[in-house]
């Protein structure tokens, strides 16, 4: 049961939500998408008049997300019949009327300014917007906000349920892969040390190197090529790797440095070795992972 429970803690950055609020006199709409990204990018679309409210739904997914690039729109319908006052920007007024006076002289025109002529022009008339319930909205924005990031999580997480299998299967394979190169990284020595041995006659023959020294020389290439403390590294890694996966917060930059040093670990192991089995399991390994890299920039 505290295997299926570590199944649902890893979380994708894809997701989509969307929510609604409604009172007596707005209709308030939130959608949020989100895609991969490094650290927590926000962008709003928000209509110029609501602007304000965007600390609103910051603060919001900033409490509830750690990773991503979020895209929000909001949009608000206000009901009613709002009372408004129109208003006459005298000023203006009398700027464009002189104007047409003066165009109407040059043109030595007697055809009379009409009033259609005047209320068509821009700013004449200024709308006197009824105040907006900011506090009411606030509570709307933030209510809309927090249903959007429960389907958007709730698709994260299925998607990082998903991700948690894959990931745990190709961790899994690199284990065998670096078990098998253990198992075979000491008979390579032995191996290299028995055939220098063989022929230890014939290239020391005629020559002042003594057995004691050309065997030192031999001792000292074992240890250059030993890759004993490669193979505890990576053991190690990978069980971080493993044990990162069921974490409670997010992992995903963390897994993302596992996995480099774990290619530091496995590069070395393939420029030491001098066998043709490990380097097949080097290449394999590297292969895997590679596509443990490409999964893991999608968790959050």
């Amino acid at each position: 049961m505290a295997h299926m429970e570590a199944r649902e803690l890893i979380k994708s950055m894809t997701g989509f939500g969307q929510g609604e609020a409604v009172d007596a006199r707005y209709s308030v709409q939130v959608e949020v998408k989100s895609v991969n990204h490094r650290y927590l990018d926000l962008f709003f679309r928000i209509p110029k008049q609501y602007s304000q409210l965007e600390d609103t739904i910051r603060t919001v997914i900033t409490g509830r997300l750690a990773r991503g690039r979020v895209e929000v729109m909001l949009s608000v319908e206000e009901f009613g019949d709002q009372e408004r006052s129109v208003q006459i920007n005298n000023a203006l007024f009398r700027g464009y009327l002189q104007a047409l006076r003066t165009i109407q002289s040059e043109l030595e025109s007697a055809e009379p300014i009409q009033l259609s002529d005047v209320l068509s022009l821009p700013g004449l008339l200024e709308v006197d917007e009824p105040p907006l319930d900011w506090d009411n909205l606030q509570g709307l924005v933030s209510q809309a906000a927090n249903q959007a990031l429960d389907g958007l999580e709730a698709m994260r997480a299925a998607e990082g349920r998903r991700l948690h299998a894959d990931l745990e299967e190709k961790v899994l394979q690199v284990e065998k892969l670096r078990e098998d190169v253990a198992q075979i990284a000491p008979q390579v020595i032995s191996d290299y040390k028995q055939r220098l041995r063989e022929r230890l006659g014939e290239l020391i023959d005629g020559t002042t190197l003594t057995e004691e020294r050309f065997l030192g020389e031999v001792a000292l290439f074992a240890d250059r090529c030993s890759i004993d403390e490669e193979l505890v590294r990576l053991a190690s890694h990978i069980q971080q790797f493993k044990d990162t996966l069921r974490s409670e917060d997010s992992v995903g930059r963390k897994l993302d440095f596992l996995i480099q040093e774990m290619n530091r670990e496995v590069n070395t192991i393939g420029s030491k070795a001098n066998n043709v089995h490990i380097s097949g399991s080097v290449v394999n390994m590297k292969s895997e992972l590679e596509k443990i890299r490409e999964q893991v920039q999608n968790i959050e």
